[in-house]
């Protein structure tokens, strides 16, 4: 039997291509490729970790060099890396990649230099880091990063902070009065944040999604 985990697919944000292309234009529409690339590299400095930020600027060599399944799921062997450094910077690498070919071809929509073939090439890669993997395993495995920064203490603190109205809206306006939760507020807004564009952005490249869907 499946184990249903907190990220599995029945308990997605986005369930449709629909939703996704309504999530997406809403990202798009609010500015956040900045908020979500940041992101990536605020996670990389918190962890400080040197051989993990030296593996982030050689993969572009890597991923031409190895399989992206298994550099994801840290089966190939790196000098003076560990499994979990290579699946890690798989994982970043890839959700950098991502964010790049969806909003660089949405800003370049309307310029005319852009070729079809670019476009058509930025689609292609997407498909080839969306078919190596799924947004469950990306966004758990995130969560784990995640939580190796912020402690389990903290998490549960966040969930039933969460639960609370008070606290979601003032996060929401940006007013922030509870200083126990202040440490790492940042990085779990930001998760919520680029779990939707996982979510998201793996229906949105996935041209058969609705009839798989369809035959579950």
């Amino acid at each position: 039997m499946k184990k249903n985990t907190p990220f599995s697919k029945e308990r997605q944000l986005v369930q449709t291509r629909e939703q996704a292309e309504i999530a997406l234009s809403i990202l798009v529409q609010n500015s956040q490729r900045e908020d979500l690339e940041l992101g990536i590299f605020c996670l990389r400095d918190q962890l400080n970790n040197p051989r993990l930020t030296e593996l982030l600027d050689s993969y572009p060599d890597l991923i031409q060099e190895y399989e992206l399944e298994k550099l994801l799921s840290g089966e190939i062997e790196i000098k003076d890396a560990s499994r979990q450094d290579v699946k890690t910077a798989g994982l970043l690498s890839c959700i950098l990649l991502l964010i790049h070919f969806y909003f660089d071809g949405k800003s370049n929509n309307s310029v005319e230099s852009k070729s079809e073939t670019d476009e058509l090439d930025n689609f292609h890669s997407a498909q080839y880091i969306i078919n190596a993997t799924t947004s469950e395993k990306c966004i758990n495995e995130l969560f784990l990063v995640i939580l190796s920064i912020v402690g389990i203490d903290y998490f549960e603190k966040y969930q039933e902070k969460m639960k609370d109205p008070d606290f979601v809206f003032n996060q929401t306006i940006g007013y922030d009065n509870d200083p126990e939760m202040d440490l790492h507020i940042d990085l779990m807004v930001w998760f919520a944040l680029v779990r939707l564009f996982i979510e998201a952005i793996f229906i949105y490249y996935d041209s058969d999604y609705e009839t798989k869907n369809d035959q579950l």
